[in-house]
């Protein structure tokens, strides 16, 4: 832990600058790179994950959330720190709101997946932020379509297998095994592959019966 002292009066500046930023994305991550330095120094580390981390790698409106969530222990010391740097602790004790904005975060668990990947982002401010990879952001759409099969899950999916590289493709294939979702990535990458070549998309029942059909052979009885 650091000893270096917190210019908390300098650092509201700096989140009442980041709340002004235009772009959704960038705005998230400069308020989170904000959040780091009262974090860091307690060795928390806070990651963007959730739709916000879907929005920032596929850059498309359909997927614009203003929410932000992170994944970060939260103590009472650094419960504290947020609140000199403006921040409003709502009821449910994981969420937290910025007045006079519409940043809302949320601390939604306190520690990723063992082999998760994160990837540091430097903003133009000059400041880093963490940012779960496309792939964990990936996998974390699979497991909630294939769980729920629900629409919104299914489209991020969808759009964000069309946009992999060679190098994420392969990592997806290792990766899918552990998180228990190779069928529902095999079912996925055929719906948009269809999609590709001017086919319809899915209506909510078949995606629900996608996922039901996903999720048998991913958990077989014994």
């Amino acid at each position: 832990m650091s000893d270096d002292p917190i210019d908390i009066e300098a650092l509201r500046a700096e989140i009442a600058r980041a709340a002004r930023v235009e772009n959704p994305a960038e705005r998230a991550l400069e308020i989170v790179a904000v959040i780091e330095s009262v974090a860091a120094p307690l060795g928390i580390h806070p990651v963007v994950v959730g739709g916000m981390a879907v929005y920032f790698w596929t850059a498309s409106e359909k997927f614009l959330t203003h929410d932000i969530d992170v994944v970060m222990e939260t103590p009472d010391v650094l419960t504290g720190r947020l609140r000199e740097l403006g921040f409003v602790r709502t009821v449910n004790g994981r969420h937290w709101t910025l007045p006079d904005t519409d940043i809302y975060l949320e601390a939604p668990s306190s520690h990723l997946d063992a082999n998760a990947a994160v990837m540091e982002i430097e903003l133009t401010s000059g400041r880093t932020a963490r940012v779960l990879s496309r792939v964990d952001i990936l996998l974390d759409r699979l497991d909630e379509f294939q769980a729920t099969g629900h629409e919104i899950p299914a489209q991020q999916a969808i759009f964000m297998i069309a946009g992999l590289s060679e190098e994420q493709s392969q990592a997806l294939n290792r990766r899918a095994p552990e998180r228990e979702v190779t069928k529902i990535l095999q079912a996925v990458r055929k719906i948009a592959a269809d999609l590709a070549a001017g086919g319809e998309p899915p209506d909510s029942g078949e995606l629900h019966e996608i996922a039901r059909a996903a999720l048998k052979p991913e958990y077989p009885s014994e």
